[in-house]
């Protein structure tokens, strides 16, 4: 794991107002993203939510891929993915499960390029897939 690599592109993504960190407390290190818009509220559900992304080995090199919501959450069975359990984390003192959600493998974003995309990239994505609700 890059980890300055890591924490640049956090830090991007904090001048425009959106909080995120890594997390190594758990099985897993993560990028924790706080308060993520969604389509929610006019379904009587959440309009925001923590987002979790695993960092793979090997990243910059690796693509970033998959996204994880609270445990339980109710988003999980209206977003992408989301009913397709791709594995239980456990980090900053929180459950959470993982979606399979491939935004660059197919899912509509452009391939991954270690060069262009990043975990600032990416909340762009995540944002696109909790706009989507089924």
């Amino acid at each position: 794991m890059n980890r300055e690599r890591i924490e640049s592109e956090l830090a991007r993504l904090a001048v425009g107002g959106q909080r995120a960190e890594i997390v190594t407390d758990g099985n897993r290190p993560i990028v924790l993203y706080h308060d993520v818009p969604t389509a929610g509220g006019p379904h009587g559900l959440p309009e925001t939510s923590d987002v979790i992304v695993p960092i793979p080995e090997g990243h910059p090199a690796a693509a970033i891929d998959l996204a994880g919501l609270p445990a339980g959450s109710p988003l999980l069975p209206r977003v992408k993915g989301g009913n397709n359990n791709q594995g239980n984390v456990t980090a900053g003192g929180r459950q959470w499960q993982l979606a399979s959600y491939h935004p660059h493998n197919g899912g509509g974003a452009p391939p991954y390029d270690q060069n262009k995309h990043g975990f600032h990239t990416y909340f762009d994505s995540l944002v696109s897939w909790l706009a989507r609700l089924n």
